[in-house]
């Protein structure tokens, strides 16, 4: 009942999707060194830039902005603060004001050139704006910000005598048309107290604004700016690494660690078999007990027998989702290893629709397994296969080839006959070792999991794809089956483990089919 629900809890655990947080740091564990290379090439390339970027600097001037004058000569002087800044900020900003910095200046240089380094930013709460000029030289920015500025005072200041004047004159108009005696009486008072206020305020006149504060060659370049620029570049490392790893995440779904083996079946590693030329070359000798490859095969041993103390472990189904997942090649090492310590092994190559291994190691083409069931005896078919290490016959692995192909290969083994197979090979030998084919090609091998004792995973490291494995995980749960582990395969060697019990000449493994 508990293995029931904890196959229950399976197949919906591989249905859930994981949140978003989850998925994210899957990701990164996955793509880390995606990330990684993102997150520092992009800074290494913002600094080159900026590097190789020529310096600019940037000189700045401040402008103090006062009442416009008529509000002064109404002795009201309340104006709207913010209309007020908005104005002066769009009046500084005007290309005019370029023209008459250009005649200020006077040394050639064109409006356009000066108005295209300017750069007026108005204050949002003071009565100031900024006059910023950035150019490659600081001399040439301090002149082109403090002429600017001086540029907008003057162009104030003539806008603004001019609405003065335009006061004066009609105060004087409106005083001219009174009579002798109104201009004697009250009426003839107050408009010559305006007129005597407003050639004041025109005697006073400085154009609205004032420098307060002068632009002064800077000292030090304001771009490039290296530590910003690389600081920028870590950020959208993160996020482009990221992206990309997301991208890959998406269309590549190839498994790359154990871990993550363990995480989608939710079981043990029992054997890590290193990626090695030894295995794919399929020699006998590659075996031997100074190799790492040997080494991995006897700890898959080692991990079956502890299997094997609180129940009687018969028989084993090697499965793997996929095809190239070297579920054949590991099955086949695993036998070859058991045999040659002594163990009485019989490896029998389930896959009925075509050749098994052994077939294509020793080129027999005799008759197996489909034969058998079809009624021929057992005893008949079955080989004996030198595992290389030793003259003793007891040493010999026994083979039960996959036979001719038969027109109904999955009907064969989920028949009656197939289990009277199981049975007598049970009884025969210490331990029953079935190489299937690969789930996600035909659905053979689920017809012998209830026939046998365990069941072992198959996961190819850069082979076998989350998919492929989250179904195979489902199957298992809808038959009420959990195996007993996995076999991670294409592992990297470690060589740092096992370095100083090997040959030199025995060391090495790059790659495996």
């Amino acid at each position: 009942m508990d293995q029931r629900a904890s196959n229950e809890l399976l197949v919906k655990g591989s249905a859930e999707e994981p949140g978003v947080l989850e998925q994210a740091l899957r990701i990164v564990r996955r793509r880390k060194w995606v990330v990684l290379q993102a997150t520092i090439a992009v800074p290494l390339i913002a600094l080159a830039l900026s590097l190789h970027q020529p310096k600019e600097y940037t000189a700045t001037a401040t402008l103090l902005f006062r009442a416009p004058p008529v509000a002064l000569a109404e002795g009201t002087g309340v104006v709207d603060p913010t209309r007020e800044a908005a104005t002066n900020g769009q009046l500084v900003a005007l290309p005019v004001v370029a023209e008459e910095a250009e005649r200020i200046l006077g040394n050639g240089t064109d409006a356009g050139t000066i108005f295209s380094s300017i750069l007026v930013t108005p204050s949002g709460e003071a009565d100031t704006a900024t006059v910023a000029s950035t150019t490659e030289s600081p001399d040439l920015s301090a002149e082109f910000a403090n002429a600017y500025a001086k540029a907008y005072i003057s162009f104030r200041r003539g806008s603004d005598r001019a609405q003065v004047e335009e006061a004066i004159k009609l105060a004087e108009a409106s005083l001219a048309e009174l009579a002798p005696a109104q201009q004697e009486g009250a009426e003839g008072e107050e408009l010559g107290k305006q007129l005597d206020q407003l050639r004041l305020v025109q005697a006073l006149q400085t154009g609205g604004a004032e420098l307060v504060q002068e632009a002064s060659p800077p000292s030090s370049a304001s771009s490039p700016n290296p530590k910003k620029n690389v600081i920028l570049g870590v950020v959208l490392g993160l996020l482009l690494g990221f992206g990309l790893a997301a991208l890959l995440e998406k269309f590549d779904r190839r498994v790359r660690t154990v871990e993550e083996l363990e995480e989608l079946y939710g079981l043990p590693v029992v054997a890590r078999i290193p990626k090695s030329k030894r295995l794919a070359g399929r020699s006998d000798a590659s075996l031997g007990p100074q190799t790492q490859e040997g080494e991995a095969f006897r700890v898959l041993r080692t991990n079956l027998r502890y299997f094997a103390v609180d129940r009687e472990l018969r028989s084993i189904l090697m499965v793997s989702p996929e095809e190239g997942d070297g579920k054949s090649t590991l099955t086949r090492g695993l036998a070859m290893t058991m045999a040659a310590m002594g163990d009485d092994i019989v490896l029998v190559e389930a896959d009925l629709r075509k050749g098994g291994e052994f077939r294509k190691v020793t080129g027999h083409a005799a008759d197996g397994l489909s034969n058998v069931l079809s009624g021929t005896p057992l005893e008949q078919v079955l080989l004996r296969v030198d595992t290389g290490v030793s003259s003793d016959s007891s040493r010999a692995l026994a083979v039960l080839p996959s036979g001719p192909m038969p027109p109904n290969p999955g009907e064969l083994l989920e028949s009656e006959r197939m289990k009277e197979v199981v049975a007598q090979l049970e009884d025969q030998f210490q331990l029953v070792i079935f190489d299937s084919p690969a789930l996600a090609a035909v659905s053979d091998a689920l017809a012998l999991v209830p026939q046998v004792s365990g069941v072992i995973v198959i996961g190819g490291l850069g082979k076998t794809t989350r998919d492929a494995a989250s179904e195979l995980s489902k199957q298992f749960a809808l038959l009420d089956r959990k195996p007993i582990g996995i076999a991670a395969n294409f592992t990297d060697p470690e060589r740092a483990k096992y370095s100083h019990y090997y040959r030199p000449d025995l060391a090495g493994s790059t790659s495996s089919r």
